[in-house]
C-alpha cells in the first residue's frame, strides 16, 4: 500500500515539476552578450536535433516572430553548410561553437536561394533568425551566447 502511494506522489511531483518549468521560464532561449557582459538580445527557439528536423529547418514557413528562431544542435564542431531551398523568409544565420562563442554570422540569406551558406569556422550550433535581427542586436563574431534549457 505504501509503495503505491509513494509511486503516485512521485508521478504527481514529476508532472507538476514539468508544468511548473514550462509555465515559469521553461522556454528554450538563446541570449547574446557583448564583450563586457551586457545582454543584447534574447531569442525563444525551436530545436532542430534530428537529421529530419535539420533538413526541414524553417522551410515552408511564411513568417517568423522577431524574437524567435530555430537552433540547430550538432554533436561536434565542424564547418556547417546551409541553403535556403523552400524557405520563404529571409534569415540571418548565427554560427556558434562549443564554447558558446559566435564564430561567424551570415546576414540576409535570400528565400529560395540554393547557394551554399557555410560557417567560416567550425560551429556546434546554428541559430536561424529573421533577417536583420543579427544586425539590430549587434551580434558579431567573438560575442558570447548563453543557451537556456537547451540539451547538451
Amino acid at each position: 500500500m505504501g509503495y503505491r502511494i509513494g509511486a503516485a506522489v512521485l508521478i504527481v511531483h514529476i508532472v507538476l515539476s514539468g508544468y511548473f518549468c514550462a509555465a515559469h521560464g521553461g522556454e528554450r532561449r538563446v541570449t547574446f552578450y557583448r564583450t563586457g557582459g551586457q545582454k543584447t538580445c534574447v531569442f525563444n527557439v525551436e530545436l532542430a536535433v534530428t537529421p529530419v528536423e535539420q533538413e526541414r529547418g524553417l522551410m515552408f514557413r511564411k513568417k517568423l516572430p522577431d524574437n524567435s528562431g530555430m537552433l540547430f544542435l550538432y554533436n561536434d564542431d565542424d564547418i556547417r553548410y546551409f541553403w535556403m531551398k523552400n524557405t520563404f523568409i529571409s534569415l540571418d544565420l548565427i554560427f556558434i561553437d562549443a564554447k558558446r562563442k559566435i564564430v561567424s554570422v551570415h546576414h540576409n540569406a535570400r528565400p529560395g536561394d540554393e547557394t551554399t551558406i557555410s560557417s567560416l569556422y567550425p560551429a556546434r550550433y546554428v541559430l536561424e533568425v529573421k533577417a536583420g535581427r543579427a544586425k539590430q542586436c549587434g551580434i558579431k563574431p567573438g560575442m558570447a551566447a548563453r543557451l537556456i534549457n537547451i540539451p547538451r
